[in-house]
C-alpha cells in the first residue's frame, strides 16, 4: 500500500473510533440544543459528515472531542440561522423517573424536572450552551473551553454562576409554593 492510501485508511479507522465513542454524546447535545430528536439526528449526521470530510485537518487526536463539539456547535448555529428554533428542552430531559420510586416520588421528580427546564429556558444562549456541553455532552471544562474558544477558568466561573442562578431560581420557586 502506498503512503497516501495508508494514511487514508488510518484516518477512516480513527474516524470510526470517534464515531462509535462520540455519536451518542453529540446526538444528546444537539438534541438538547434544538429540542427535536428528528432534527438532532439530521444535524448529528451532518456533524459526522463534516468531521469525516475534514479529519485530515485534526492535528492533535487528544483534541478530537473539542473538535467534534465545535463542529456540532457550528452545525447547530447554522440550523438556528435557517430555522425558527423549537424551544423544547423536554426532549433533553425526557427520561422517565426511575421505576423503583413510589408514585409520589415519581410525581415529585417529574415536577422538579419540569421546574428546572423552565428555569433553563430563561438562561442566556451562552449559559444554555455551557450547561448542554457540561451535563448533556459530558465534556470537561477544558474541552468546553476548546469548543467555545474561551479560557478554562472562564468556563468554570460561568458554570458556577449559571448553576447558582438555577439553584436560586429553584429555591425561590420552593418558597413561593410553601
Amino acid at each position: 500500500m502506498i503512503k497516501g492510501q495508508k494514511d487514508q485508511k488510518e484516518q477512516y479507522i480513527f474516524f470510526n473510533t470517534l464515531y462509535q465513542h462520540y455519536y451518542p454524546r453529540v446526538l444528546a447535545y444537539v438534541s438538547f440544543r434544538v429540542g427535536s430528536m428528528e432534527n438532532a439526528e439530521d444535524i448529528t449526521s451532518l456533524v459526522f459528515e463534516r468531521a469525516l470530510t475534514h479529519i485530515a485537518k485534526l492535528q492533535i487526536p487528544e483534541a478530537a472531542a473539542a473538535w467534534l463539539f465545535r463542529i456540532a456547535q457550528n452545525c447547530v448555529h447554522d440550523y438556528f440561522r435557517h430555522q425558527r428554533p423549537e424551544i423544547s428542552l423536554e426532549a433533553f430531559a425526557g427520561r422517565e423517573p426511575a421505576q423503583t420510586l413510589s408514585l409520589e416520588e415519581r410525581v415529585l421528580a417529574e415536577e422538579e424536572r419540569r421546574l428546572l427546564l423552565a428555569h433553563v429556558r430563561h438562561l442566556s444562549e451562552r449559559e444554555r450552551e455551557i450547561i448542554g456541553l457540561k451535563f448533556v455532552a459530558h465534556l470537561t471544562n477544558r474541552q468546553i473551553a476548546r469548543v467555545l474558544n474561551m479560557p478554562e477558568g472562564t468556563i468554570g466561573s460561568l458554570l458556577y454562576r449559571t448553576l447558582g442562578k438555577l439553584r436560586d431560581a429553584l429555591r425561590a420557586g420552593e418558597t413561593q409554593h410553601e
